[in-house]
């Protein structure tokens, strides 16, 4: 299959339109193939084809949600510094909002799966920003890849942080960003 053919981008637009729609109705573990081919009005030829099964479909509706989400700004940023930090806070925290409330998504099915992909993005943009960085001499670092696993672990932590504690976002942030910028000496 030709995946430039439009017949077969409008198909599989339409088998994730599906399972979009069928993520809002029920939890991810009770949706069948058979579920998303009606609701597609294909068969199961059709989204074997395309799909080897609903998880890889699931991943790459995860993948591009979060693309198209990502606001520009923080897709093109070059510096790390309090602004970007806390946009990727507040991005992912309506992010989580809209994957674990809109969409039928508990801990017991595949929210890990949704995390582990969440952090793998968020890994790759934190590592461009911080070889740009590095290349521009504004950071002297040998180990970026370290500093790109704490960053980003911070920052999704603190989303999710966030997300369970709505009362003290604003708080939780502060003490996120005083932190990453700072290191633990300057937090009190």
């Amino acid at each position: 299959m030709n995946e430039k053919d439009p017949r077969a981008v409008r198909t599989k637009n339409l088998i994730k339109a599906s399972f979009a729609k069928l993520l809002e109705e029920k939890d991810f573990k009770y949706i069948t193939i058979k579920d998303i081919t009606t609701k597609a009005t294909i068969n199961r030829a059709t989204f074997y084809a395309h799909y080897i099964d609903k998880y890889i479909l699931l991943e790459e509706l995860i993948v591009e949600c979060f693309e198209e989400m990502l606001p520009i700004k923080l897709s093109s940023s070059v510096d790390l510094n309090e602004d970007t930090i806390k946009e990727l806070i507040l991005f992912l925290y309506e992010y989580n909002i809209y994957f674990y409330q809109i969409c039928k998504i508990d801990a017991t099915s595949i929210a890990s799966s949704v995390d582990n992909l969440l952090k793998h993005k968020i890994d790759n943009l934190i590592e461009k920003i911080l070889t740009s960085m590095s290349g521009r001499d504004e950071l002297d670092c040998k180990d970026i890849s370290i500093l790109v696993k704490l960053i980003t672990s911070s920052i999704y932590s603190c989303a999710q942080y966030c997300y369970s504690n709505k009362d003290d976002k604003e708080y939780i942030i502060e003490k996120t960003l005083s932190f990453i910028i700072n290191g633990m000496k300057t937090v009190k």
